[in-house]
């Protein structure tokens, strides 16, 4: 299929071909490498050796805008080609960067089903990142949720409707690269499906092709003909392309495949951009190949970068592949090309100062963030009709719960109540079967659900021993119980007998704050659930069980 990618202009065709030109095969090669740098404390780490390893950028987790551009600023002296700068920025830059602006989860988004929203979202991901040093955010998600077990798209992704997930996906592209970052629709061929966690093992795409056509493959090809000038490739597998599986049973992943990385991606998605690995010590991939192997496999089946930890090892074992002939010159050459075209896109050669958002501007993004959080908020069962509770006084008890996996909490929550004047207690995965007896002294209880998709968690559902808390139904004794999922949205599917349940689909402050204004009545409840299959269903998804 024809490339569908738009073609660079003639002074940046003649950079990546001048580059490229003047480089030897160990430069090729350190292109190809994208180490992580987690905590700011490896940043000293990553430059000693930097001055050895001619690698092509960096992905950063958290960090400070000031931080990030003074240890990038000095190993980009090492390295004459600029460094690209990648970062998980998919609630926004604030997701990353200390200070900017945290839009609330994706599928808070995909709740407004409003593509102006997904625009603006990648627009402002875009100026705000940009100033602070990032080009290139791994985002968005273009995973379809259909398995409300995945422990991995969750609130992360747009919803279970491939068309929705095309639409708000496609619209934050645009937003982005017309502002000037590189998005990165992930995970490919199409995470969502599974119940399992490519962080821990390699997960399965089920589809048949027919299906996967309809549903994950439109997603991307959507994306891809909106523009999107990277991929990533995930640690999934799709037997429904390549059923050869190893003598474990297990068919081959994504990463380390060139019949979905090359045949399925190029040639018949057309994608003509840059195809980066997810990390390639996740266990979906480090669990079927070993390190050696899976390297120089990962660049031969068709991904362009590799996103990698060991660092001066793996360049080695890159070096190492070439002289055995187990990675070729031209793939070498041709995944370098496009790393260079991706700086190319980016403008990176012009060395241009971005420019700095204004205090105005950043009003503005933080009221599109609350405009999201609160057209997000969804009503999904309320037996009685006892909500809003517009008659709760202030000076009122009220307690707040928290049920978490991995004891994430929501402080916005009682905070807003307190600045309200309510007497707030607050109790995070209470181990407490007589709950029943505990809230007894309060007007009001709100417990709030904040599992979701977390790397090697897996699960979404609410798992621990603060379950016995719903030991003798205590919200049948009182009047006054308000359930709120801040995470996963499909909570009634284990706690079927709620009397109520709302879904903000996200976490964030914002969020936060929407969900006690609905609580209140203050803040109507409007938005549409990007989700479906909310409550118990006997009946399995039918691809399960093809």
């Amino acid at each position: 299929m024809k490339n569908i990618l738009e073609p660079l202009d003639a002074n940046a065709a003649a950079w990546v071909n001048n580059t490229l030109a003047a480089m030897d095969i160990r430069e090729r090669v350190g292109q190809l490498l994208i180490p992580i740098c987690h905590v700011p404390s490896q940043y000293e780490e990553i430059h000693a050796w930097s001055r050895d390893i001619p690698f092509g950028g960096l992905f950063v987790g958290p960090t400070r805008s000031d931080e990030l551009r003074d240890h990038v600023d000095r190993m980009q002296a090492n390295h004459p080609v600029p460094l690209i700068i990648a970062a998980d920025l998919e609630y926004g830059a604030g997701h990353v960067v200390d200070g900017l602006t945290r839009f609330p989860d994706p599928l808070a988004l995909a709740a407004t089903d409003d593509e102006s929203l997904a625009y603006l979202m990648g627009q402002v991901t875009a100026r705000e990142g940009r100033a602070a040093g990032i080009h290139w955010t791994f985002a968005p998600i273009t995973d379809v949720n259909r398995n409300p077990d995945n422990p991995i798209t969750n609130t992360r992704s747009f919803g279970d409707d491939p068309q929705r997930v095309a639409r708000m996906a496609s619209a934050m592209i645009r937003g982005l690269q017309d502002h000037g970052m590189a998005a990165c629709p992930k995970h490919f061929p199409g995470d969502g499906y599974d119940d399992v966690d490519q962080h821990i093992t390699t997960s399965i795409n089920p589809l048949t092709m027919d299906d996967w056509e309809r549903e994950s493959g439109h997603a991307f090809r959507s994306a891809y003909e909106a523009g999107a000038w990277t991929t990533m490739i995930g640690h999934i597998a799709l037997p429904s392309h390549d059923p050869k599986t190893d003598p474990r049973g297990v068919p081959r992943p994504a990463s380390i495949n060139p019949r979905l990385a090359r045949d399925l991606l190029r040639q018949r998605l057309g994608f003509g951009g840059l195809a980066v690995s997810d990390d390639m010590n996740m266990g979906g991939v480090a669990g079927y190949m070993n390190r050696r192997d899976r390297l120089p496999a990962c660049v031969e089946a068709g991904c362009d970068m590799i996103l990698c930890h060991q660092r001066k090892e793996d360049f080695q074992i890159l070096l190492n592949a070439l002289d055995a002939g187990t990675l070729s010159v031209r793939r070498v050459e041709e995944a370098a090309r496009r790393v260079l075209e991706l700086k190319a896109r980016l403008k990176l050669h012009e060395k241009q100062t971005p420019e700095i958002p204004s205090d105005a501007e950043r009003a503005l993004w933080r009221k599109a963030s609350r405009d999201i959080a609160n057209q997000a908020v969804t009503l999904v069962r309320d037996f009685g009709h006892r909500l809003p509770l517009r008659d709760l006084k202030p000076g009122s008890r009220v307690l707040t719960v928290t049920l978490a996996v991995d004891d994430i909490d929501l402080p916005v929550v009682d905070e807003e109540l307190r600045a309200r004047g309510y007497h707030v207690d607050h109790l995070l995965n209470p181990v407490d079967y007589t709950f029943v007896d505990t809230v007894r002294p309060y007007d009001a209880v709100f417990v709030n659900f904040a599992t979701k998709a977390g790397w090697a968690i897996g699960t979404v559902r609410t798992t621990g021993a603060y379950n016995r808390l719903f030991m003798f139904g205590f919200f049948m004794e009182h009047p006054r119980t308000v359930f709120t999922s801040f995470g996963s949205p499909y909570h009634l599917r284990t706690h079927r007998t709620l009397p109520n349940y709302i879904n903000a689909h996200s976490s964030g402050a914002d969020s936060q704050r929407a969900a006690v204004a609905a609580w209140l009545g203050e803040q109507p409840i409007n938005g549409k659930s990007p989700v479906s299959r909310l409550e118990y269903d006997a009946t399995l998804y039918h691809h399960d069980r093809e």
